[in-house]
């Protein structure tokens, strides 16, 4: 009798084979990740922001509204991740510095070239179908809390883009990271604030409070600054109110003609 084993058969794992199988995962994982974020991000009606008339009853709002708690959560994980690369130094006190400092420009330049881009242009086209069209919402009615937020697709990507630079970058990177962070969410809860019922008492806040106001109801070509008014008052889009003209399209997101 013979001891000589059948010879066993064996299928060579080819590209062929195993890329369709990568791309099954890959699907099945983007379809979770989908279906997560719409979890986070429930459908409205939400209200409206000018329902709130105290400034409590406005942080209230804020937290409990599906959005915001998500860029809340990035901020306090890269507020966490900052104090464990460890102490602060020269070097980072330069760096938030410097990041607050360019707050105002970020905000101008964002609103102006992306939130408010025409889709006329190929890159326009682009930053319009990423965050204009959605910015268009919101100008049509600027008090639904349906459209106001950053949503929280796009506060994940930033995120986690931030917390590995925070993770692998030098601790002034994490710093960094931490600053973009809260600058996001002053923008955002400014912004609400701004919307809703609350009337300003100081000065800086009334300012803000006004100019956004004439951005969505006088022209919204100028006033593009939130958090602050340095970048318009610097970059020539903060007027006197009766200087420029009632745009016709006030109302929508698109730029006119020039």
């Amino acid at each position: 009798m013979s001891t000589t084993s059948a010879p066993v058969r064996t299928t060579a794992v080819t590209p062929r084979r195993v890329a369709p199988r990568w791309a099954a995962l890959h699907r099945a994982a983007l379809h979770r990740v989908t279906a997560a974020v719409a979890r986070l991000d429930r459908p409205g009606p939400h209200g409206r922001a000018s329902e709130t008339t105290t400034l409590r009853a406005a942080a209230g709002r804020f937290v409990t509204h599906p959005r915001p708690p998500v860029l809340l959560g990035v901020a306090a994980s890269l507020a966490a991740v900052r104090l464990a690369r460890g102490r602060f130094s020269r070097t980072d006190a330069v760096v938030a510095v410097s990041m607050a400092a360019a707050q105002p420009f970020v905000e101008w330049g964002v609103h102006r070239g992306i939130l408010h881009a025409r889709p006329g242009s190929r890159a326009g086209a682009v930053c319009y179908r990423i965050a204009g069209w959605g910015h268009e919402q919101h100008h049509r009615d600027p008090t639904n809390m349906d459209t106001m937020f950053i949503r929280p697709q796009e506060v994940l990507d930033a995120g986690a883009a931030a917390l590995a630079v925070a993770l692998v970058g030098p601790p002034p990177a994490a710093t960094a990271a931490l600053c973009t962070g809260l600058g996001l969410l002053a923008y955002d809860w400014t912004h609400f604030l701004i919307h809703t019922g609350y009337r300003p008492r100081g000065r800086m806040y009334r300012r803000i409070w006004r100019n956004h106001r004439l951005h969505h109801f006088r022209n919204e070509r100028y006033w593009l600054g939130v958090t602050s008014n340095i970048g318009d008052v610097l970059l020539g889009t903060n007027p006197p109110r009766d200087a420029v003209p009632v745009s016709p399209t006030a109302a929508y997101a698109h730029l006119p003609a020039q």
